[in-house]
This record gives C-alpha cells, sequence and structure tokens, in this order.
C-alpha cells in the first residue's frame, strides 16, 4: 500500500475532475472526506456514524444508521463511479484509490502491487439478414456463454449488449465501459460463382479506448456442417481468438474450461429445432415462448439426450407461467423434471442449475438448496449475471439488505442495462421496510423504461405504504390506461381503497378481479395481500394457504411482503409459514391482527 500522501492526494485531485466524479457533489465531499481522514490516520472518523454527521449533515441527537441508510447507499454509488472510471484505463494512474465493498476505508494501490482487474469486454448481437436471424440469434448467445465460464474476462450481459446494438461498436463499448468490443456479421458468401452460399461469420474485435483493431477474423461453415454444430465450433474459437487478442489485459493464465456435450451426438433436425426455438424465446412474447416450447419438445422427441434443449424447455416453461399461459405447478413439475434430465445428461449445463435454483426459490421456497445449486453454477459460469440476480432475490426474501444490495451490484456491473437487476433492486428496498428509496429506484428505472407496467404498480405499492395515496392512485391509472386488464393494478386500486377506509369498494374491486381474470389459478398470492390490506384475515390467509398448495411463486414473498404485514401477528401465518421452512421477518408488521371476519 502506498504511504506517499502527496501521491494519494494528486490522485484524489485528479478524481475530483473526472468525468464520472465531477457532476455529483456529494459524492465529491465523501471522497474527499475518507481519502482524508484516512491519510490523518483518523480511522473513527471513518465510521457509518461519523460519515453520516460530518458528510451528509445528519442530526448527532437523532442519525441512527440502522433507519437512514444515506452513507451506504452513497457509498456504494461512489465506489461504482470509481470502479467506471478506472475501467477505461484512459490515463494510467500511478496509484489507484478503491473502496472495498462493506468498508468505509479507502485504499491506495501502486498499479505494480496489484494484479490487473478482468477487462470488461461487450460482445454485440450478430447482424445478419432476416433469413439468418435464428442463426444469428443463437451464435450471439452461445458466444457470450462461452466467454461468461471464464474468469479471466468480464464479458457483459446479452440484455445490455441487445440495448446498445444500434450504436456504432466503439460508442457501444463506451457507454457501457468496456475495454473491448466484438462486432459480427454473418453473410452468405458463395465460393464461387454460381455455387451455393455458405454462412460465414466476420468478426472485428475493437479496443474501446483507443479505438484500434485488435483481431479480425472469417469463420466459414464446413461442408456438411449443420447450423448447430457450426455454432459451436465458432463460438468456441472466438472465445479463443478473442482471449488471444487481449492477453495483456488478463489477470493471470488463461485456460479453457471444460466443456459441455452441446451438440453433440444431437440429430440435425432436433439441432435445427433448438435453433429455431431460441430465437422464439428471444421474442420475449408469449406466442413466442408457446412456439419455442412446442420446437423445444419436438428436438427433444427427436434426441432424448439433447441436454442444452432440456435446459432451455425448463427455463421456457418458468416463461410460460411468468405470462400466466400455464399454472406455477405445471411449471414446477415439468421444468424441474427437464432440469434434472440435463443434469443427468450433462452435468456442465450451467444452465440446468440456474433453472434448477429458481424453481427451488419460487416453487420450493428452499432457499438454502437454492444457494448451493447457484454455487455450482458459478463454478460453471462465473460471470452469468443470473446467477448473481438469484443469490440478491434470496437475500431480499430473506430481508438481508446489504446482502441483497451487494448480489445486485455484481449482477449490475455484469449487464448494466438489464432493467430487472433495477427493478429487484427497488424490491429488494421495499422488502425491507425502506419505502422512500424503493420509490427512488423504481421512479429512476421508469424514466428509463416507462413502459413497464410490473414496475409501475411495485412504484405505487411503495407510494401507498408512505400513505402517497393520491400519487399511487396516478401510477395505477397510468398502468390501466395502456392495460385495462392489468389485475395487479386493479388491485392496487382495491388496496388504496381498503386503506382509506373504503371498505365496500375494496372488497368490490377485489370480486371484479376475481371475475374476469385467471389470478385465483396464476397468482393467489395477489389476493391474499389484497384481502389482508382489507382486514379480512380469513380470506387472506385461505388464498395464501391456496399459493403454497400450489406452489406458486408470490408465497415465496410471503415472510417480508409488507401488504401482507397485518397477518403476522396471526399463529396460523406462522404456522403456514413454518410449514414451508418461512417465518415472518416483515419490517412494519402491525401491532395487531385483522379481523377475521
Amino acid at each position: 500500500m502506498a504511504d506517499d500522501g502527496k501521491l494519494v492526494r494528486s490522485e484524489l485531485e485528479r478524481l475530483l475532475g473526472s468525468e464520472f466524479l465531477r457532476r455529483s457533489p456529494s459524492h465529491l465531499r465523501l471522497l474527499r472526506y475518507l481519502v482524508e481522514r484516512r491519510l490523518a490516520g483518523d480511522t473513527g472518523a471513518l465510521r457509518e456514524m461519523a460519515i453520516g454527521i460530518e458528510v451528509f449533515q445528519r442530526n448527532p441527537a437523532t442519525f441512527d444508521p440502522k433507519n437512514d441508510p444515506i452513507v451506504r447507499v452513497n457509498a456504494s454509488r461512489l465506489r461504482e463511479r470509481l470502479m467506471r472510471h478506472y475501467a477505461m484505463f484512459d490515463t494510467p494512474p500511478q496509484l489507484r484509490i478503491e473502496l472495498p465493498k462493506g468498508r468505509y476505508v479507502p485504499e491506495f494501490i501502486e498499479l505494480g502491487t496489484r494484479t490487473l482487474m478482468p477487462p470488461r469486454f461487450l460482445v454485440l448481437p450478430v447482424v445478419s439478414e432476416p433469413a439468418d436471424d435464428a442463426l444469428a440469434t443463437l451464435l450471439f448467445e452461445s458466444m457470450i456463454g462461452e466467454l461468461q465460464a471464464l474468469l479471466q474476462v468480464q464479458v457483459l450481459g446479452s440484455r445490455s449488449a441487445r440495448a446498445v446494438a444500434d450504436d456504432e461498436p466503439l460508442d457501444s463499448a463506451r457507454r457501457l465501459n468496456a475495454h473491448a468490443v466484438l462486432s459480427s456479421r454473418l453473410l452468405r458468401v458463395a465460393a464461387t460463382e454460381g455455387a451455393a452460399t455458405v454462412p460465414t461469420l466476420h468478426t472485428l474485435l475493437l479496443s474501446a479506448p483507443y479505438g484500434h483493431m485488435l483481431a479480425s477474423h472469417r469463420y466459414e461453415r464446413a461442408a456438411g456442417e449443420s447450423d448447430a454444430r457450426f455454432v459451436e465450433r465458432v463460438s468456441r474459437l472466438v472465445r479463443d481468438a478473442s482471449i488471444e487478442a487481449l492477453v495483456d489485459l488478463l489477470p493471470g493464465e488463461y485456460t479453457p474450461p471444460a466443456q459441455r456435450r452441446g451438440f453433440q451426438g444431437v440429430d440435425g433436425e432436433a439441432a435445427d429445432a433448438y435453433v429455431a426455438a431460441r430465437r422464439e424465446s428471444a421474442l420475449g412474447t408469449a406466442d413466442g415462448h408457446r412456439q419455442a416450447r412446442r420446437l423445444l419438445e419436438a428436438a427433444i422427441a427427436r434426441s432424448p439426450d439433447f441436454a442444452m434443449a432440456h435446459a432451455a424447455l425448463a427455463s421456457t416453461l418458468g416463461n410460460l407461467s411468468m405470462y400466466e399461459q400455464i399454472t406455477p405447478e405445471e411449471a414446477w413439475r415439468l421444468g424441474s423434471a427437464a432440469s434434472r434430465r440435463a443434469l443427468e445428461l450433462d452435468p456442465l449445463e450451467p444452465g440446468a442449475y440456474l433453472n434448477l435454483a429458481g424453481d427451488k426459490i419460487y416453487y420450493e421456497y428452499d432457499f438454502a438448496a437454492a444457494r448451493e445449486l447457484l454455487r455450482q453454477a458459478l463454478t460453471l459460469a462465473p460471470r452469468q449475471p443470473g446467477v448473481h440476480l438469484l443469490l440478491g432475490t434470496i437475500a431480499s426474501y430473506e430481508a438481508r439488505l446489504d446482502e441483497a444490495l451487494q448480489h445486485l451490484d455484481a449482477a449490475q456491473e455484469l449487464d448494466p442495462l438489464y432493467p430487472a437487476i433495477r427493478a429487484n433492486r427497488g424490491v429488494a428496498w421495499l422488502f425491507c421496510g425502506h419505502y422512500t428509496e424503493a420509490a427512488r429506484v423504481f421512479s429512476e428505472l421508469l424514466a428509463l423504461h416507462p413502459q413497464r407496467n410490473a414496475t409501475r404498480v411495485s412504484l405505487a405499492n411503495a407510494l401507498t405504504l408512505l400513505g402517497e395515496t393520491d400519487a399511487a392512485q396516478r401510477e395505477l391509472d397510468a398502468v390501466l390506461e395502456r392495460e385495462p386488464a392489468d389485475a395487479a393494478a386493479r388491485l392496487g386500486l382495491a388496496v388504496l381503497a381498503a386503506r382509506d377506509g373504503r371498505k365496500q369498494e375494496a372488497r368490490s374491486r377485489i370480486d371484479a378481479v376475481r371475475a374476469d381474470s385467471g389470478i385465483e389459478r396464476t397468482n393467489p398470492s395477489a389476493l391474499a395481500s389484497a384481502y389482508a390490506q382489507l382486514g379480512d384475515a380469513a380470506e387472506a390467509m385461505r388464498w395464501l394457504a391456496l399459493a403454497a398448495e400450489c406452489h406458486e411463486g408470490g408465497f415465496a414473498e410471503a415472510q417480508v411482503d409488507p401488504l401482507l404485514a397485518p397477518l403476522a401477528p396471526l399463529p396460523e401465518f406462522r404456522t403456514l409459514l413454518a410449514a414451508h421452512g418461512l417465518r415472518p421477518l416483515h419490517a412494519n408488521a402491525a401491532t395487531s391482527a385483522p379481523a377475521r371476519a
């Protein structure tokens, strides 16, 4: 560690004028305070209480860090800004100032004393003609999947890559603070005039900070090679070529990962069906997932030992449940069986571990087993954002806010433009009783993605719990203006009416949702929350018990959902949760139970 105060102060001034910090006065104050106190050896000033008082002017008589997270929140954002600044490597400093997670004591790191951080690598979607969209989609997903199995690079997630796909490659990379960007185009090329065209992938690897080309390759499908085998072979070649081009940035030796079975032994038509299914899934629609299920089941019928198809089918069934096309019980029963079969066929299939972990969380409520499965997934795909997203979800459901935010930070670092990660961050704040912070996160997400109805309903719930009923009403009305049948928004209006004392109106709204939607079958826990807010404990418990019985995902939230807090004092509520390994952890539970009538 460097002891040269002059060098540290020089780097501090450089940071204070940087692009990532100079527009944030609160983070400028925090960074200067932490560094100066560290240099002065004043460790007592580097505690949460002291920072809240000295930097954020909290009243010493009333400030309680457990209830006011301002120091933790700003330290987390400062840490992210520092990481983004140093990720650019535009002007390498002699020394780095870092803020380790979970601490407020900055570290002063001389570059010669630390292993390089893994480079951030952006793989852009493959550009193709419409006829080759399915093949291009699978190439894109497969290349990212191969790179996510490596610790030596920090490959950015597919959602972020798609979000910047319309920009120029270097602009895309700089927007995501990537060190390198891979741009690819799939063409049909004829070897000789009049010959049949052959799919050929052209790749260009660019250095983001400097704009120069690091590597360029051309990969042609071999004679007699299926699309699926072409994808598998090329994805691995692209992985190895990219690592070779980035070797000077890698932290340690590169060793290729153990290889999954992939398309080994898979019938050609089954492989083609898998390629088409991945394209349908990528559409992100209920119809797309239905078509994907049909194609994957056809692929498995032709090649029963096709591990990747079994894993993809499990994921597709989960999506169909989310779109309320099948029941949660069906998704759990068929999806878990498909994931287990995938692992029997190929223990190196990370998606199967991820799917099974999701089943343990949302359908079986076994968080310990889910963590173990995610640990195994991390050994196979350490750069998969979905693993960290699920770990953050578990921590949220157990009311462990700091742990949840830490995992969600890791997920967002890998896939910074994936809106679901930000939404889950808001949910973590909500479930831990920090409604103001939850509302802020949801509002920021909606500013970027105003079409997200589920996020708008979550924002309305946070506002309702804060007592801001007019604002909550506006958010729910905005959802219903676009989607009049949205059951969650309609139940949100029922909750508002109940909390305002308009019991009959609330009950009428709940009855209307039950009458003209499939909510009793697909989301009974939402009905339980509405009845709990209405004060009807008997009905709330009835629907909550049904949610557990049919393995509905919402029951996983029962121990922290603030709308269920009125049930927390009830012995029958505690008994129901205990039967599934859960217990009430509500941050603001009511002091008395609702009426049982």
